[in-house]
């Protein structure tokens, strides 16, 4: 074990000295990850509301007050003459637009419908469907009130309205909040970046220092070459996960489940990210063409695994494709962990698909390499 220790000892040691491996570690994992995480949201609050109340009656004055009293809107502007929505909308002062007709409390009077007209902007659908479902959804709420307001006899009976009523509960993740989500896939993501870029890039600068030549030529076998770059490599990495820990912390986002599971399966994803980074670095002739590499391999793998967006939003060539990457069951490991609180009973198909695939990678980047060395 003489020699093979030596060699892990001096991986160590380079790995220190290259100061620009160790500022892309500990950026990746304590600023990157997390302006990632805090920034990328799908919860959509603040939407610019312009009204354009042309009745100015009590009863419009509680439906526009219903809006202002949640927090997904805010009115940037109030007019009482027609024709001033389309220019708000037109140049982005305003996302959703809130009309009410004259007659609206005149027809709430006679026992009548009464009718408003959103107009959104569509430009990003996204936000424009969930600021219409919450504007729908509050206009319902007051037709509610007002109809049960209303007289027996005006509701066209004795008796009070059938209704149905429906409970909303959700778990493990009450609050709704898509930064819970976020947290934990950029912490996954951040753990596949490190454990592709550093033997990618460990690889390829000892091909520019001339090292690699060195190493071929001194009594080492193979396969100590070979641990000796995969051992330090797999340290460093659950050492940055360790230190990743911090993000759910200072989020608050909970950890229902046990750390130790959540180690010894990121132990078993990060053969495939090692091997996809030893791949890497034995293609690479240099360390620009190695993180060139690294980041075109992890920015494919990120968009099909269901980081950015669910697996089943997508069309079903790209689903059927995120069951190659071994980032997709790492999330549900995470996921499951983290705000489910589950346990191998629960996980053992993600472990053992993350298994196979990293057995399949690791494989064959110690195969690549094994072959360079000759």
């Amino acid at each position: 074990m003489g020699p093979l220790l030596a060699l892990v000892r001096k991986e160590f040691i380079q790995f220190f000295r290259r100061r620009p491996l160790v500022v892309l570690v500990v950026w990746t994992i304590a600023i990157e990850i997390a302006i990632c995480a805090w920034s990328i949201t799908y919860d959509v609050r603040n939407v610019r509301l312009a009204i354009e109340d042309l009745d100015g009656s009590a009863e419009s004055r509680a439906l526009v007050d219903r809006f202002m009293r949640t927090e997904y809107f805010d009115a940037v502007a109030w007019t009482r003459r027609p024709g001033q929505l389309d220019g708000w909308l037109e140049d982005g002062r305003a996302t959703v637009g809130l009309v009410i007709p004259p007659t609206f409390s005149r027809d709430l009077a006679r026992n009548l419908p009464g009718s408003v007209q959103l107009l959104v902007d569509g430009s990003s659908s996204n936000r424009a469907l969930v600021a219409l479902g919450y504007a729908t959804r509050i206009v319902r709420s007051y037709g509610r009130e007002v109809e049960l307001a209303r007289p027996p006899a005006a509701r066209g009976g004795a008796g009070a309205l059938p209704e149905i009523r429906s409970q909303r509960r959700v778990w493990y993740n009450p609050e709704l909040r898509s930064l819970d989500h976020e947290i934990i896939a950029m912490l996954t993501l951040g753990v596949l970046m490190i454990a592709i870029i550093l033997p990618a890039a460990g690889l390829a600068w000892e091909k520019e220092a001339g090292t690699i030549e060195q190493l071929m030529v001194m009594p080492f076998r193979p396969w100590e070459l070979m641990l000796a770059k995969v051992v330090p490599t797999f340290v460093v990495s659950l050492g940055s996960l360790a230190l990743a820990l911090w993000l759910p912390w200072w989020f608050a986002v909970p950890v229902r489940g046990s750390l130790t599971l959540f180690f010894a399966l990121s132990a078993v994803f990060l053969l495939a990210g090692l091997g996809l980074g030893l791949l890497i670095g034995t293609v690479a002739g240099n360390l620009q063409q190695a993180l060139l590499l690294a980041f075109f391999s992890i920015l494919p793998v990120m968009v099909i695994s269901g980081v950015l967006v669910p697996v089943e939003s997508m069309p079903r060539a790209v689903r059927l494709l995120s069951l190659a990457s071994p980032l997709t069951y790492y999330l549900e490991v995470g996921l499951g962990i983290f705000l489910k609180g589950a346990g191998m009973a629960v996980l053992w198909k993600d472990a053992v698909a993350m298994a196979l695939l990293g057995a399949g990678l690791f494989a064959l980047g110690l195969w690549r390499f094994r072959h360079q060395l000759g």
